[in-house]
């Protein structure tokens, strides 16, 4: 009976064509392997390539272009699908986008956190996601100490808190720190329900991403300011940090509109940052 269903075949050889299966699947993993890691050789390699591209083209300017950053991982979520959870593949992305970097020149990061144990853990962790783990990182004893780094060194990065019970923004208002923008978020890449916790500074211009927020900072004399699209983020005496969405240049007439209310005696944009990209339980 049983010989008749299976028509001559035995549980050896049932086996073998298992094991055969698994040896063909093993098989293309090991060539998919190897032809990523050729892919990734040749990337290095065209790294290599912009570099002398970039010293002849823009000398003296930095290398890193956040929003270019944020375009690339926005077009690979468009297009990902599968059960990958896309976290992997935006640090995937990130540690490549960063060896490339490290390969064109030098590049690190000056963190700053004093939020206490549990917030400078989520800060280090959002700066190690963004700029990847082989990045040089100095933790940085105060806000000062990281702004300085950025603003002496063009290729650094510095990574500061961004919330209410934070007032190191005020200082990119002085005039000593004019280069200084804030060009990104931390992290980048967020589940339902989370929020930003940092953001990065540096000499960097900002690039128009077409999902953006701009900030600035307000000098006024209220003590509940509020003005029509601005999203306040953060208070420290008479100087409030605003939030607008959208990409707005510094000469933008939005800024000049903002110094028009009453009680505002300067508007000082500082920069900004793509949105992030927000997970659904989907991704």
């Amino acid at each position: 009976m049983f010989s008749l269903i299976l028509r001559g075949a035995t549980t050896s050889n049932i086996g073998m064509t298992k094991e055969n299966e698994i040896a063909r699947i093993r098989a293309e993993i090991d060539a998919i392997d190897v032809s990523v890691h050729d892919m990734l050789i040749r990337r290095v390699e065209l790294a290599e390539e912009m570099a002398v591209a970039k010293d002849k083209a823009a000398a003296g300017q930095a290398r890193m272009r956040p929003g270019r950053e944020a375009a690339i991982l926005r077009s690979l979520l468009a297009r990902h699908h599968g059960p990958l959870p896309f976290p992997v593949v935006a640090r995937i992305w990130r540690e490549l986008i960063n060896a490339n970097l490290r390969v064109e020149g030098d590049f690190r990061v000056a963190l700053f956190s004093n939020g206490g144990p549990a917030e400078d853990s989520k800060i280090a962790a959002s700066a190690r996601s963004q700029f990847g783990d082989l990045t040089p990182t100095a933790r940085c004893e105060t806000p000062d100490a990281a702004l300085q780094d950025a603003r002496d060194q063009l290729d650094t990065i510095a990574v500061l808190p961004l919330g209410p019970n934070h007032n190191w923004w005020t200082q990119l208002a002085q005039a000593d720190n004019a280069s200084l923008k804030v060009i990104g978020c931390l992290p980048y890449v967020l589940n339902e329900g989370e929020a930003i916790n940092a953001v990065s500074v540096s000499n960097l211009d900002r690039e128009d991403t077409g999902d953006d927020v701009s900030l600035a900072i307000v000098a006024c004399d209220h003590d509940n300011p509020s003005w029509p699209g601005c999203s306040i983020i953060a208070q420290s005496g008479g100087l409030v940090l605003v939030a607008v969405d959208g990409y707005l240049p510094e000469e933008d007439a939005r800024w000049r509109a903002l110094q028009n209310f009453d009680g505002v005696s300067a508007v000082t944009p500082i920069g900004g940052y793509a949105n992030p990209i927000f997970l659904s339980r989907e991704n």
